[in-house]
């Protein structure tokens, strides 16, 4: 079964994502493996998704970065 950062889902099996920590990405980490600021992480998310959405405006980047944050167990009310 494939490994997937708790905070990003980002596919731990793949080299250019693992980092410091077993269950996090480099993405999400700093370089001792301890988990970013959840406004650091947002920031990412909502960069990520208007990566491939550019039309996506800031408010809605940001709706849709902390529904998708709430399914990860990292960040999971």
């Amino acid at each position: 079964m494939d490994k997937f950062c708790h905070s990003c889902a980002a596919p731990l099996n793949m080299p250019d994502f693992q980092g410091p920590a077993e269950n996090y990405c480099k993405y999400c980490t700093d370089e001792s493996g301890n988990l970013k600021p959840r406004e650091e992480i947002l920031n990412g998310v909502m960069a990520w998704l208007k990566s491939w959405s550019p039309d996506l405006d800031d408010e809605r980047a940001r709706t849709r970065a902390e529904c998708y944050m709430k399914s990860m167990p990292a960040w999971a009310e």
